[in-house]
């Protein structure tokens, strides 16, 4: 059997997967895999002939089966091959944007997707990040997430979060160890109210340190939280989940209960992704407790976008992708751009040498699809959670095809 993207109508997709021994094709929505349809006979047949011949024109027994199923809507003009590069990474606009400012950090996380460490040494300037933030503000309103490395480390820190917030994104995040934020940064950064993210990874102490590498991290890290809370910051707790802390999630929200007083919308639970040093954990066994929560703020959690950044099953009453989504750049401290943090593999280009705009104008579409492979699609699933980001990379295919 082989796995497809199906480009439809208005930057929709759904998933594909074809078996040449029973003849058959099952259509799978992109987000909500409760819709599902098979299709036999006619129906297949003419749906491997418009993918196979794109030229061929507009189906009519496909169109049959889009008056039957809203999800479908525009499958008898459906191409292997989306019309619009950008739209396809980004949906109808820019929804989330990771910004790594600097890959150094004070700790050394044996599964950091980004492989920071003290020793690495990359940073964007002040005047790279305001442009790459009025660039993102020209894709969309995105929510904006500071992250490194360490971004506390960054000497202007303060700065890059005020003009941010003159741009009026969908929100502010930074999200840090800790270890830095001491009063006097919390009152320069308190004017612009931006969102506080902290990696703890298990309210045992000595399992946080042993992942960090850094004895006393936990201690510091909490003791930044509370001085966060104290001074009014929305705080919330990103918590990888790796063998060594598997199993810890509800007594890190019982913690954070009791701690912070914060319930557990306020916690992420989230599998190590294999790429960085997180490539050499096996992860593919630890099953998760389901997370309550997204950072996106509130305003941008409405029925019409798919949840930019989830771990979890999206439930079908959430999730409109009919409607429209909006997705994500990660733009890392050497300038590399990705479709997302966690898929370092496809780089789109250098912000230091293209705009955003022109890395869409002169990308080639569709790679995946046209040599789809087992293999890739399994690769695709195991390290990306989210079903948009899937999508992304195994339509751009390996960067060898």
């Amino acid at each position: 059997m082989l796995p497809h993207y199906i480009f439809l109508a208005q930057g929709k997709f759904i998933r594909c997967i074809s078996d040449a021994d029973s003849k058959t094709v099952r259509l799978i929505h992109a987000f909500d895999e409760q819709k599902q349809l098979l299709l036999h006979g006619n129906f297949a047949q003419a749906l491997v002939t418009l993918l196979q011949t794109p030229d061929s024109g507009v189906s009519p027994v496909l169109q049959i089966l889009e008056k039957q199923h809203d999800w479908l809507a525009g499958l008898s003009q459906a191409s292997l091959t989306p019309t619009d590069f950008q739209q396809m990474v980004l949906g109808d606009e820019l929804g989330l944007l990771f910004l790594e400012i600097t890959d150094q950090c004070n700790e050394q996380c044996i599964h950091c997707y980004a492989s920071s460490s003290p020793a690495c040494s990359d940073f964007l300037s002040l005047d790279e990040i305001k442009q790459i933030l009025e660039q993102a503000r020209s894709l969309g309103t995105p929510f904006v997430q500071l992250t490194g490395g360490d971004p506390l480390i960054h000497r202007n820190l303060v700065e890059v979060v005020a003009y941010a917030h003159g741009l009026d994104f969908e929100g502010i995040e930074i999200y840090t160890n800790g270890l830095l934020l001491n009063e006097k940064l919390l009152e320069q950064l308190l004017p612009y109210q931006p969102k506080l993210a902290f990696s703890l990874y298990s309210p045992d102490e000595a399992v946080h340190d042993g992942i960090t590498q850094v004895k006393g991290s936990w201690k510091k890290t909490v003791a930044a939280m509370h001085r966060a809370q104290d001074m009014a910051f929305q705080i919330r707790i990103g918590m990888a989940v790796m063998q060594q802390n598997a199993g810890h999630e509800q007594a890190m929200l019982d913690f954070v209960s009791r701690e912070f007083y914060l319930d557990k919308t306020h916690v992420r639970f989230d599998p190590v992704h294999e790429t960085g040093r997180g490539k050499d954990l096996s992860t593919k066994d630890i099953s998760l407790m389901p997370s309550q929560n997204s950072h996106m703020p509130d305003s941008i959690k409405k029925p019409r976008h798919h949840q930019v950044v989830q771990t979890d099953k999206v439930e079908s009453d959430f999730v409109a992708q009919p409607i429209g989504r909006r997705g994500k750049l990660a733009v890392c401290a050497n300038g590399n751009v990705s479709p997302c943090i966690f898929n370092r593999e496809h780089v789109l280009g250098n912000i230091r040498q293209q705009t955003f705009q022109e890395m869409f104008a002169f990308k080639d579409k569709g790679l995946g699809n046209k040599n789809p492979s087992i293999e890739r699609w399994n690769n695709c699933q195991y390290q990306l959670s989210c079903g948009d980001c899937q999508m992304v990379a195994y339509t751009l295919g390996a960067q060898d095809e």
